[in-house]
């Protein structure tokens, strides 16, 4: 059997030339971020603080239970609970999470936010709403700063400027005002 002679004096010179390729794509930060981007975490902004109050023909419902769930594209919902005080208010805190989908160039995840509340056996939703994005959208922010939740109104569906993303208007289905 014969085997075929290596040159070996070329060797070093393909090492050195394979070496310098290589350290000149890692020098490049935005090729560096481009490969690694996938195993990144991101920030995703779920939902603002929510300030509220319920009220039954103007009057407060105290010591009722609000439910809020939010989902982040095919995640498993995150469920929080606040009780109404004896003004009938709630609150819940700023959430946010982090997440390895946005590094993804196929994302397209979307943000929910539900708030609901059952009385007297009848489910309301107070807010309704799906997002784009990872960061906080100033309207939604402001329309949930404060929820003005009378059961005794029809749920609307209530379309409102998307500042972060103009080519698409916020939808909010909605028992509440503001």
């Amino acid at each position: 059997m014969k085997f075929k002679q290596i040159n070996y004096k070329s060797a070093p010179v393909f090492i050195t030339v394979l070496l310098g390729s290589l350290l000149l794509l890692l020098s490049s930060t935005q090729a560096v971020a481009d490969m690694f981007s996938f195993f990144k975490k991101y920030d995703v902004h779920l939902c603002p603080e929510v300030h509220g109050q319920i009220t039954l023909e103007g009057k407060p419902i105290p010591n009722l239970e609000v439910i809020r769930g939010l989902t982040y594209g095919d995640d498993d919902e995150l469920v929080d609970k606040a009780m109404t005080d004896e003004q009938g208010r709630f609150l819940f805190p700023e959430k946010n999470i982090r997440s390895r989908k946005p590094g993804s160039m196929f994302d397209e995840s979307r943000r929910r936010q539900t708030i609901g509340v059952v009385h007297r056996g009848q489910q309301y939703v107070l807010w309704y709403t799906q997002s784009i994005g990872i960061e906080a959208n100033k309207n939604l922010t402001d329309k949930l700063n404060y929820l003005n939740c009378d059961l005794n109104n029809s749920e609307e569906k209530i379309k409102i400027k998307n500042h972060e993303y103009p080519q698409g208007n916020h939808l909010i289905h909605s028992i509440c005002r503001w």
